[in-house]
């Protein structure tokens, strides 16, 4: 890993806030994700700073600013319409919500700032004007190490903001890293302010966690801490070999929130309804919800190449196309976590071929619409149009080549003729 910052990734406007604070006066350094990501070659996604002047300050020196945090010391200056957070130098107080500090107080250098942070690989700062790092807390060796390492003492960083315990184990899948020993034994003992923590900003966490190319490290980090019994009981009393076959599966499936969370909580004894409440109560968004759900409710249907054609476009047609791959992928990642012969992604390639030869499924999808039929064969709007498509959307998933228009009609003559 290099240890060198390659000071070429930093946006020009970046440098150039840097550039006005020493205009006036002011010292300006590079904080957080950004430095850390730069350091280990990834593309940095947010660019915050840390700076000597006072927020009342900042906002008279630069044009545009908006004053996002200052309670908390933070405004967000724009520049060329992007926003860039820029932070006071600041100490901290208690955190009696066990999110956010009651209190903040500026300091005079960034060693004290960066004291205040949540890991040493985040606790690292770069002074662009100088070309120089800071890192007082040996987060550089951390990320030599691949090690996540609280700043500090890890009991109080973790008593004072309940989120930083699942960022750790985050943290160790997003960015391919173990957890430091130490780090992780001072989790259990700070629960009770992880458990103040928003039910939106846990499922945050589980999504950002899910992009990562493997996430069951994380989760196996907030099982053995303790994290998951309060966020997801059930999954969190899996046996071992049942947890150790979901980690498998939630890695073998592609970085979707709803598959790898579907794919965690396959094998979950949970109700439909009781699923269901526990995704609406993290605010998982209503597709991702109906696709775990599905997941769930569907996992017994046997994804084999052997189905009929008949039953497979039926299950098309009652599920729709995207939530059969859906279950496709994870009985796929299932059968490959236990070693059995991928059947799931033959059936898939069929499912692909049906789509990519435009195989109807749905009423809207037949060579014949509800006018046709009314001008047609003089059937009024209302059910019995409504209960004919679907006779001929039967026809048309038993025998797709029947779907033309004039066999349809012709059908549809027959078939009225029969029940008048």
């Amino acid at each position: 890993m290099p240890r060198a910052f390659d000071a070429s990734a930093i946006p020009r406007d970046v440098l150039r806030i840097a550039e006005i604070f020493r205009d006036h006066g002011q010292r300006a350094w590079i904080v957080g994700g950004c430095v850390r990501d730069v350091l280990m070659g990834r593309p940095a996604k947010d660019w915050d700073l840390a700076t000597t002047a006072r927020p009342e300050d900042t906002m008279g020196i630069f044009r545009r600013v908006v004053p996002t945090g200052i309670q908390h010391g933070t405004v967000t200056v724009v520049m060329a319409g992007i926003g860039y957070e820029v932070t006071t130098l600041r100490g901290e107080g208690a955190y009696s919500d066990g999110r956010r500090p009651d209190s903040v107080h500026f300091v005079h250098t960034i060693d004290e700032d960066l004291a205040r942070r949540d890991f040493t690989v985040n606790a690292i700062a770069y002074e662009p004007l100088e070309a120089a790092l800071v890192d007082p807390w040996g987060g550089l060796a951390d990320l030599d190490a691949r090690v996540i390492r609280a700043v500090g003492d890890a009991r109080d960083r973790f008593a004072e903001d309940g989120l930083r315990a699942l960022r750790a184990a985050r943290f160790v899948a997003t960015l391919e890293m173990t957890l430091d020993p130490a780090t992780e034994a001072a989790i259990p003992g700070a629960l009770a302010t992880f458990a103040k923590v928003s039910a939106e900003r846990v499922r945050d966490e589980w999504e950002k966690a899910c992009r990562a190319p493997r996430p069951s490290p994380a989760f196996a980090v907030m099982r053995r801490a303790g994290m998951l019994a309060l966020t997801a009981p059930t999954t969190a009393s899996l046996d071992e070999g049942a947890f150790a076959l979901a980690l498998a599966r939630m890695d073998l499936v592609r970085a979707d929130l709803a598959l790898r969370v579907g794919a965690l909580l396959r094998d979950v004894r949970a109700t439909d309804a009781e699923l269901d409440a526990w995704l609406r109560r993290y605010r998982f968004s209503n597709p991702h919800r109906e696709r775990v759900l599905s997941i769930q409710r569907e996992r017994a249907i046997d994804l084999t190449p052997a189905m009929p054609g008949a039953a497979r476009r039926r299950l098309l047609s009652r599920l729709g196309v995207e939530t059969v791959l859906a279950l496709v992928d994870v009985a796929s990642a299932d059968a490959r976590a236990r070693g059995l012969e991928d059947a799931p992604a033959a059936f898939g390639a069929q499912v692909r071929a049906d789509v990519e030869a435009r195989v109807p499924f749905k009423t809207r999808d037949l060579a014949v619409t509800g006018n046709d039929l009314m001008s047609e064969l003089a059937i009024p709007p209302g059910r019995e149009l409504g209960r004919m498509l679907d006779q001929l959307l039967e026809r048309v998933l038993d025998e797709p080549s029947e779907n033309e228009r004039g066999r349809l009609l012709a059908h549809a003559a027959k078939l009225r003729t029969t029940t008048a």
